[in-house]
This record gives C-alpha cells, structure tokens and sequence, in this order.
C-alpha cells in the first residue's frame, strides 16, 4: 500500500503541473497569436506611410497645377490692337480672392507701347483711364509720367456656403480714352476717342485657381473680361479630410459608448472626460479647414452637426446611465 501511494504522488504532481486548464504562455497558439498582430501592426504602419507620402505627392502636384494655371497670362485685343504696335498694354493681375467680404482685389499695371510711350517708359500724352471697381471712378494718367499701378475692388458672385466647392465669378471693364484741351481755353478734358489697348489678366493668389474669358463686347473700345475663381484641389482635399477624421472620431465615441453599455462593464470617469473633450476637439478640426469660413456650409450640415449631436448623445445616455446604476446600487445595498 505504501509503494502504490508513494508511486502515485507524482503523477498527481504531474498532472497538477500540466493540467489541460492551463496554458503557457509561450505555447504555438499564443506565439501565434502575437505574430500575427505583429504582422497587422506593421501592414498598417506600413499603409500609413504610403497614405502620407500619396498624400504629399498629391498636394505638391496640386499646388503647382494651382499656381501654373494662375500665372498663365491671357491677353484680350481692343480696337485696332491687334494691327498695330502703337497700344497700351494694361497689365491686370488678381491679387487676393475675399469670398467672406465678397471682393477680389485686381491690380493694373499700365504700359504704354509704340507712339503712346516715350524712351523712358512714360506716357507721351495724357491718357484717362475707366475700370470697374476703381474707387475714383476714373483717373488721368499723367504724359511724361511712368503711370503708377491702379488698385482695384471688384465685386465676387458667388455662394459661400458651398464650401470648399464654392466658385465665384467677377467682371473686370477698363477702357482708356485720350484727354484733350478743352474748348473752353483752360483745362482738359476726357474726349470719346478710344485709344487702342490690350488687356492681360494673370494671377497671383494663395491656393485658389483662376482663369479668365471673354466679356461682352462694348462698342466703345473697352475690353470686358469674367475672371473666375475657385479653390484648388489641395485645399479641397484637406477640408474632405478633416472632415472624415470628424465623422471617423464621432464614430469611435458611439461604438465605445454602445460596447460599454451592451457589455454591462461599469463606467469610469476618463470615459466621460473624453466624451466631454470631444465635444471641444470637433470644432477645433472643423476651424482648421483651409479657408474655411463661418459656420452654415455644406459641410457642417453634411458632417459636423451630426458628429456633434452624436458625441453629445453619447455622454448624455452615459451620464444617465451611470446615475441609474448608482442609486440601483445604493438602493440595494
């Protein structure tokens, strides 16, 4: 009897060591396991960074299609321009785009050509000059002066709330006419003789893409010209971006606050305190949109109040739901 319980002492202590409840933990199925969440970590670390360099290959392209297509210059013909070499040519460049105040800023550079200049580059008679958005209304370009550079304000067409798919569109007319003595015997005066002009329009504006066409045609020798402008595709991009980073957080706050709740674990207060934070850190993504204007745009009703409203349902039907559970607890008790 001794022999047979001194013999199976051991095979308890055996089968007690290596029970089938228990797993070591460098057993094939956890090795296993932790290989291949190596594996998803690094695959995803891996599409991360082809995402970030698509990304900035993506927005250097786009910024330089942007500001090559505003360089390019498109010149307009007035009266007899195009046959002769005696012209003014009026150089008009698109400085800033103001969708919020609704104007864009256009300055003209005036340069006289043929017999309309001297050698030096100035004017050789006086000439008057007339464009939309000239504050004065109209201003004499002095002979024998360089002419100084005209800033203008032209009027955008255009609604804001499309943003960032907005466009806009404004109407740029100059014509210049010849200032002679007046009858009278004192002064001068603005005669009605066009003087034959070419009108060039380029741009120099941060991430906005600009073109230019044709106007209708002024049988008094102006030249009118619609001037459009939208958003690049960067600035685009970025804004849809952001704007699934909102909708993706928003997302992560409801399938938190579902599991927690259907689970039946308890509530923690860092819980709350980051449903709370979220609330401040949507409007903090959705102002750092490029360009982005008040809020009203397509976009906040497409996504931002919604990621809003889900966030803030979240932490309502938590905090209700902790209250109920404590005082069940307290009654219980």
């Amino acid at each position: 009897m001794s022999s047979q319980s001194s013999s199976s002492a051991p095979a308890e202590e055996t089968e007690e060591i290596t029970g089938p409840d228990e797993t070591p933990e460098d057993s094939p199925e956890s090795t296993a396991a932790v290989a291949g969440r190596r594996r998803l970590g690094r695959r995803l670390i891996l599409a991360a960074l082809v995402i970030i360099v698509l990304g900035q290959i993506g927005t250097f392209v786009s910024r330089s299609r942007t500001a090559t297509k505003g360089s390019v210059v498109h010149t307009y013909d007035g009266i007899a321009a195009a046959d002769t070499s005696d012209y003014i040519l009026v150089n008009a460049r698109v400085l800033e785009v103001q969708p919020v105040a609704g104007t864009q800023q256009v300055r003209l550079t005036v340069i006289p050509r043929g017999s309309y200049a001297n050698p030096d580059g100035s004017l050789r008679q006086t000439i008057n000059l007339d464009a939309d958005g000239y504050v004065g209304g109209s201003i004499n370009l002095t002979g024998g002066e360089i002419p100084p550079p005209v800033q203008l304000v032209l009027d955008l067409e255009g609604d804001l709330s499309q943003y960032p798919f907005d466009t806009y569109s404004s109407k740029l007319q100059v014509r210049l006419t010849k200032v002679v003595p007046s009858t009278a015997g004192s002064g001068t005066v603005k005669a009605d003789e066009a003087v034959p002009m070419r009108l060039a329009v380029d741009a120099k504006q941060h991430d906005w893409a600009i073109s230019s066409k044709p106007g209708d045609a002024w049988e008094d020798g102006s030249i009118s010209v619609s001037i459009d402008a939208r958003r690049g595709g960067a600035m685009r991009a970025f804004a849809l971006f952001e704007l699934v980073v909102m909708i993706a957080l928003a997302c992560i706050a409801v399938a938190m606050t579902y599991t927690t709740l259907i689970t039946g674990k308890p509530l923690e207060f860092s819980m709350f305190v980051w449903l709370g934070a979220m609330l401040f850190a949507l409007p903090a993504v959705r102002n750092t949109m490029p360009g982005v204007p008040g809020v009203g745009t397509v976009l906040d009703y497409v996504g931002f109040f919604w990621c809003l409203i889900a966030v803030a349902s979240c932490l309502i039907t938590a905090a209700i739901t902790y209250i109920r559970a404590t005082f069940r607890a307290q009654h219980s008790s």
